[in-house]
């Protein structure tokens, strides 16, 4: 949940979700179809402190995606469809890729749409928050320090066992609206600070001609205590909601989400192997700010802002002395993107880290407060 994924990681994660305009396609006879997506990101980062010209640190995070999407048609009207993405890092030593774990399945879900009556699907998928913070992952700033950005986190990012239903257009009675509810499955992960309880969600949708778009979630979930927090006076459930808006027209894109979160996120991510009890941070908050240009010479410069907050709150209501707010991630994001072609585009960004070494929360968790200065290049399909 708190694997904080860099911006060169997720950028051709970003552009795999979203390449069915770029889909590579196998075999489409009588509306049955099966695509291959897809993208390859050569990158390098380097990292460096505040006003300082030593290099802290390089990383190579070289990575690629491979997605396979299908459909078939049943009746004129009903139709089943299925979609899995497998990653794989391409940085780490052939002699070393049978003892790490440097692949994953992003998604894996299959299901079934029947007209304007909708769409229904079970497996690994987007949780409904991600709706509206999806708004400000624009490339190539990509918020993977924002709490709501976490996967396996409840119905934040993607995550197992959702069960999705989705409804474009209002049953096809008013056009721009549309809503999604979602439920989820208790899912037990390898480490118990990822344990998630049965819960449900919701989404609501508005989109206009002129560019406007307007999108809010919420969930409500049930926390699955780990064996050595059976027994404690832990909170018994995880609540988020969010709001995200968007335009998106005349060469210009601006997008901003706020989402507020309860019991969201440890307060030590260091504390799974501890004997103590998991403590949650009682309140977690969120601003994102992105803004972008097209220049239509294949330039889209962008400026973007990120704030994250968060609050452990004392359980006795009437003693606020404990109620001391702190940050979690604080960011400013000046990045630019050049667009070869459809498939082919190279990008820069400079994260300017915000952060103070002196805060708690960095301090407990090992948080970086260098600055980031990433490129790469994409190529997808």
């Amino acid at each position: 949940m708190m694997n904080r994924k860099s911006l060169a990681i997720a950028i051709p994660m970003l552009l795999a979700a979203s390449s069915g305009v770029n889909a590579l396609e196998i075999f489409n006879k009588n509306g049955n179809k099966l695509e291959l997506h897809g993208s390859i990101n050569p990158n390098h980062e380097l990292s460096h402190g505040f006003l300082s010209k030593k290099i802290n640190s390089h990383n190579d995070n070289t990575n690629a995606i491979l997605g396979l999407s299908g459909e078939i048609n049943i009746t004129d009207e009903l139709l089943s469809y299925a979609n899995i993405e497998y990653k794989s890092d391409l940085n780490v030593p052939e002699e070393l890729l049978n003892k790490q774990k440097t692949n994953s399945v992003r998604l894996g879900y299959a299901g079934f749409k029947y007209g304007d009556w909708g769409s229904i699907d079970y497996g690994r998928n987007y949780g409904v928050l991600h709706d509206a913070q999806f708004l400000t992952n624009r490339i190539p700033y990509i918020t993977q320090d924002s709490i709501f950005s976490y996967n396996d986190n409840y119905m934040v990012g993607r995550n197992n066992s959702l069960l999705t239903y989705r409804n474009n257009n209002l049953f096809g009675l008013f056009d721009g609206i549309s809503f999604a509810l979602q439920y989820e499955d208790q899912v037990k992960n390898i480490q118990e600070n990822q344990n998630n309880g049965s819960g449900w969600g919701a989404s609501l949708k508005y989109k206009t001609d002129a560019g406007l778009t307007a999108v809010g979630s919420f969930f409500s979930a049930e926390r699955l205590k780990s064996e050595k927090d059976k027994d404690k006076n832990l909170p018994s459930s995880v609540d988020a909601y969010g709001l995200g808006f968007k335009y998106d027209a005349n060469d210009i894109y601006i997008a901003a989400f706020y989402g507020v979160g309860s019991n969201l996120i440890p307060s030590d991510i260091s504390n799974e192997k501890s004997e103590a009890p998991t403590k949650f941070i009682g309140k977690t908050e969120n601003i994102e700010a992105v803004a972008e240009y097209n220049f239509h010479s294949g330039f889209h410069p962008s400026l973007s802002y990120l704030d994250s907050k968060g609050q452990e709150l004392n359980s006795d209501p009437q003693n606020t002395s404990n109620n001391n707010a702190f940050e979690l991630a604080k960011q400013i994001n000046i990045s630019t993107r050049y667009e070869f072609n459809k498939n082919i585009s190279t990008y820069m960004n400079y994260k300017i880290n915000l952060l103070k070494s002196n805060n708690e929360y960095v301090k407990r968790n090992n948080i970086s407060t260098d600055n980031i200065l990433g490129a790469g290049i994409v190529y997808q399909f």
